[in-house]
């Protein structure tokens, strides 16, 4: 996928994510803050925004607990826009297979530009492509029902 930016728009948009990772990262949130996911436990919103819908409770001590509902928004920071591709350039025929002895050379694939993240232009190397983290990539950020 990464070397194919025509299939980024949806994952750049935080649109395209798998469910159970997203819930299995706001479980461990839970966790480490003395809680567990309940109720309707990590339910991905409907409608236009990107997120997710988590009902946590705590596990503190055995009589009292606290419950507690959030949406967790995710707010893309990049966009991209495919450089131009340039018009091919006049070649002369090609030469009769037989009678060529040297194999042309394989053309290195050229990197990839037009990814902006807050301003900040990124390259993706097709020899080790890596996209920026996605600390670089998305904000989540914690809203309420009526946002």
């Amino acid at each position: 996928m990464i070397l194919d930016p025509a299939q980024w728009d949806r994952f750049l948009e935080g649109r395209d994510f798998t469910q159970f990772s997203a819930c299995q990262q706001a479980a461990a949130f839970a966790v480490r803050n003395s809680a567990r996911i309940s109720g309707d436990g990590c339910v991905r919103l409907s409608g236009e925004r990107e997120g997710f819908s988590v009902t946590v409770e705590t596990t503190g001590t055995e009589a009292h607990h606290a419950t507690a509902s959030a949406n967790a928004v995710i707010e893309p920071k990049c966009s991209f826009e495919a450089p131009e591709t340039p018009a091919p350039e006049e070649t002369e025929p090609e030469p009769d297979p037989e009678e060529s002895e040297d194999p042309e050379p394989e053309e290195e694939p050229e990197p990839i530009t037009g990814l902006i993240c807050e301003g900040d232009a990124w390259t993706i190397d097709p020899d080790d492509p890596q996209l920026p983290s996605v600390t670089d990539l998305f904000t989540v950020r914690l809203t309420g029902d009526d946002e």
